[in-house]
């Protein structure tokens, strides 16, 4: 992990030059936006690959199924397709008595847009990415508002920025932007993160950290 002292037993997160890969010994119940994999239910890997919107050939869902397939992975798998570099990607963690989150943040802030502001055809590719780890139990409203919780730590470090679109109103985010949320079902069943809990107090605090890191580098 980020700091070398919060991990979640049986889960590992492996980096390559050209993808992310989250790989769980058990299956993790998982709920958000994702290009690959956004209806399972279950997975035991999430990977997030670059996608080069410039190139003459853009990353596609296919060549993430083949890298998949090349890493060996044969089963379903969330899959995400970021516009952000792997080496960009910011790693936090922090641990209770109860139990442990982890944000992996991926940020392309060159193209930002205003929600409910910016129209459909000035949307360009570009994006923040947030995958939530986490070995607590959460039910299904519970994930829902962990992922809500998390998008308001995100417009609230992209306030504290003071960043703004190209029309020049307040960033709320980029264009695509995708978060997903994972767990193991560990302990007491939580029913509720939004911020004032304290799994959402966490979750809120560590994407609010990695994004204000991802806009200073």
């Amino acid at each position: 992990m980020a700091d070398g002292k919060h991990q979640i037993p049986g889960v590992s997160v492996a980096r390559s030059a050209d993808a992310l890969r989250v790989t769980s010994t058990t299956p993790l119940r998982v709920l958000g936006s994702a290009n690959i994999g956004d209806d399972l239910a279950l997975t035991r890997n999430i990977v997030a690959m670059p996608a080069d919107s410039e190139a003459d050939e853009p990353t596609t869902e296919q060549q993430v199924h083949n890298w998949a397939i090349h890493a060996g992975i044969h089963e379903p798998y969330v899959g995400i397709l970021t516009t952000a570099a792997v080496a960009d990607c910011v790693e936090v963690a922090e641990a209770t008595a109860n139990w442990t989150a982890i944000v992996l943040l991926f940020a392309d802030i060159a193209a930002l847009c205003s929600a409910g502001t910016t129209p459909p055809v000035e949307a360009k590719s570009g994006g923040i990415d947030i995958i939530i780890l986490t070995d607590a139990s959460l039910s299904m409203g519970a994930m829902v508002s962990a992922i809500t919780t998390a998008t308001e730590a995100k417009v609230r470090a992209l306030a504290e920025n003071s960043l703004m679109t190209a029309a020049g109103f307040p960033a709320t985010g980029g264009a695509s932007d995708s978060v997903v949320i994972a767990c193991l079902s560990k302990g007491e069943r939580i029913h509720q993160a939004g911020p004032t809990t304290g799994l959402g107090f966490t979750i809120a605090k560590l994407v609010h950290q990695a994004l204000l890191s991802a806009v200073a580098r």
